[in-house]
């Protein structure tokens, strides 16, 4: 059993996202096709269309197949939660196994709303936790889909992950170039290979990323031809975690259309050790406390990523609800 698993808990939800075309299903069934990824539960959005043919081996029950790999793969519509429990019906009747469930998004999908159900619904969550979030970039055309539609930047800026494809078709300065819009877009993605994919998704917990570093009560926007912007909040003084919390869920109920990720460490009034924030549009994470700060850098230091929002406006309003003095 893969270290993503839980033994009786809440099974993983991963999901590979991608613009049209840039190739997430062949990564999809690159991935099906290892052994740590047999027992996997694969949801597809446009499943009729998708690659994944030579892998069917027969039918389980209506609209859920059974792959070669021994990976269940069924379609799934607007009604995600329905089709999550359906599986899981069949895994409680011995139907069907598997330790994790994968969804492919459609190439024209945000993948925000699948984040936000399998987080806060309540029967969902009984059973089901939010795994990592990976987003497939075209080499080719990854700079110019970035640039021009909406949907490729919502997936880059909510992925944890990166994997760029088609590399052998570009020079490496082009590779370069692209990599440096990505990480420019998303200050907290990691890039990692096609190899890397399976290690990435068992990897327990969420990925831990250094923040770049900043001046106290500082907030630093890095603007983008794509419209998203990145900026990093730092300050040396320890906050009031509730009030904290209650400016941050107030903050993201206003502008949760507009805010796709917050992540960073805070500095918590009357705590030696730092508490991990993550939030996704509208839904903060349940808070992990680490052993020890990861070096001597002691401060809060937050990531946005969001369009239409500025690091000074995100400033103003903590010092208006006395979070930074």
């Amino acid at each position: 059993m893969s270290k993503d698993d839980h033994s009786g808990g809440p099974l993983p939800v991963h999901i590979i996202t991608g613009f049209l075309g840039c190739g997430k299903t062949t990564l999809l069934r690159d991935l099906l096709q290892t052994s740590e990824f047999a027992n996997t539960a694969v949801l597809i959005n446009e499943f009729g269309e998708v690659g994944l043919d030579h892998l069917i081996a027969r039918e389980v029950s209506e609209d859920v197949l059974l792959l070669d790999s021994g990976c269940l793969c069924c379609s799934a519509g607007d009604d995600l939660g329905s089709t999550l429990l359906e599986l899981l019906d069949l895994r409680r009747a011995g139907e069907a196994e598997f330790e994790r469930v994968v969804i492919e998004t459609s190439g024209l999908a945000d993948p925000g709303p699948i984040v936000t159900l399998v987080m806060t619904d309540p029967g969902i969550g009984l059973h089901f936790r939010m795994g990592k979030v990976v987003a497939a970039v075209d080499g080719i055309n990854g700079a110019e889909t970035l640039q021009t539609y909406g949907e490729a930047q919502h997936q880059v800026g909510l992925s944890d992950a990166v994997i760029l494809t088609k590399e052998d078709l570009i020079p490496s300065e082009r590779i370069a170039a692209l990599k440096g819009i990505v990480t420019t877009m998303n200050p907290m993605v990691s890039l990692i290979d096609r190899p890397g994919l399976q290690a990435f998704l068992t990897e327990g917990g969420p990925a831990q990323r250094q923040l770049p570093p900043g001046d106290h009560h500082h907030a630093q926007d890095h603007k983008h031809t794509a419209g998203i912007t990145s900026f990093v909040v730092t300050t040396a003084d320890p906050v009031d975690l509730d009030r904290f919390i209650r400016w941050l869920e107030l903050l993201l109920k206003a502008r949760g259309k507009s805010i796709l990720r917050v992540k960073g460490l805070l500095a918590v009034t009357g705590e030696s050790r730092p508490r991990v924030l993550q939030a996704v549009q509208t839904i903060v994470y349940p808070l992990e406390k680490l052993e020890s700060w990861p070096d001597a850098d002691c401060r809060t230091q937050l990531t946005f990523i969001g369009k239409d929002i500025t690091g000074s406006a995100i400033e103003t309003s903590l010092r208006e609800h006395a979070i930074l003095r």
